[in-house]
């Protein structure tokens, strides 16, 4: 397919990052500024796009695909089939299989078959916003990065350990197409969760890319007494989309996970807190001698429980509340 004509910026990280969050605010600040912005969740849980529909779960590109599919019209299916508009925003949901049933990765690389054959990179936006699960490591998700179908590629994460080695792995990918010919370059990181501690901050310096901004975890009620958006929130957009707009991408360079967090304090050390060097680290008997841990390292289990009150569940719609299909003719 290569690069679309429209700015095509592609976000990725760890489940629970807060990778649609972030794309959601992204493209609502970006249509409420006088641009057509299309934003594409690419997650088989298909919730990518529900802020700018009230919480409900707009039609998925599969799931309408299969029904077409049963009742013998799939060549009648149509762009304005699977394009939604939400407060201003131009939606789709890519979904994918039941649970247990297919692969999700095939089902997104199917999706984009589709919106391939309908010419994507041809659709009339200003922005094109993928948001896509980065834990998964198949092929199948990283389909803008193979094909070159973003040019520019934002990497979500904490500081926690699990969320940088996908941003890693995310980074390794972009890195390995474009040295295959690829066009997608990775603009820096985004910094969700921030507790201070700077290990993402020096994770991106590993890569040799930016922190495009950082966001602390704001409480709820903060967040809903301002009546607006929190000016962090607004002030972390913006520098999210000067990036987009103004900032060079970089093709990152390779890290090992485990020696880089093997430098970073409190992640790996002796009993009396010294770092541990990765050559040293497999000759330490004591990282995992147990004895002079009190109870003889036996785990102490708390569980937290939580009352259930079945009232009081929240079962998500499975159409549009408050979005409508869009006829090709507008799009």
């Amino acid at each position: 397919m290569g690069v679309s004509k429209n700015n095509t910026t592609a976000f990725y990280g760890k489940g629970g990052a807060g990778k649609s969050f972030l794309t959601s605010m992204v493209a609502k600040t970006l249509t409420d500024r006088d641009n057509r912005v299309l934003q594409m969740g690419c997650d088989p849980k298909h919730d990518s796009v529900v802020q700018h529909f009230g919480g409900a779960f707009i039609p998925t590109v599969l799931g309408t695909w299969a029904q077409f599919s049963k009742d013998g019209k799939e060549e009648e299916l149509a762009p304005e089939h699977i394009i939604f508009k939400g407060k201003g925003v131009y939606c789709i949901e890519l979904g994918g299989p039941e649970s247990a049933r297919g692969c999700g990765g095939r089902g997104i690389t199917f999706g984009f078959g589709l919106l391939e054959k309908w010419g994507l990179s041809e659709w009339n936006f200003n922005y094109m916003l993928l948001d896509f699960l980065g834990d998964v490591v198949c092929g199948g998700f990283g389909t803008p990065i193979a094909r070159s179908m973003a040019d520019k590629l934002i990497i979500v994460c904490s500081n926690e350990g699990q969320s940088m080695y996908a941003a890693n792995n995310i980074a390794s990918a972009v890195r390995y197409f474009a040295e295959q010919g690829g066009k997608t370059r990775l603009l820096g990181l985004f910094v969700n969760k921030d507790d201070g501690s700077g290990k993402a901050a020096r994770m991106a310096e590993f890569l040799g890319v930016p922190v495009l901004a950082s966001l602390p975890v704001i409480p709820q009620a903060e967040i809903a007494a301002s009546g607006e958006t929190h000016p962090l929130i607004a002030a972390a957009i913006d520098q999210v989309i000067d990036a987009i707009d103004n900032k060079p991408a970089y093709v990152p360079k390779p890290v090992d996970f485990h020696e880089f967090m093997c430098v970073l304090s409190g992640n790996a050390a002796t009993m009396d807190g010294t770092a541990v060097s990765s050559d040293e680290l497999w000759s330490l008997p004591e990282i995992v001698d147990m004895s002079g841990i009190p109870n003889g390292g036996a785990l102490d289990h708390r569980y937290l429980e939580a009352e259930h009150d079945a009232d009081k569940l929240l079962v998500p719609t499975v159409v549009s509340a408050g979005g409508f299909a869009v006829p090709s003719a507008d799009w």
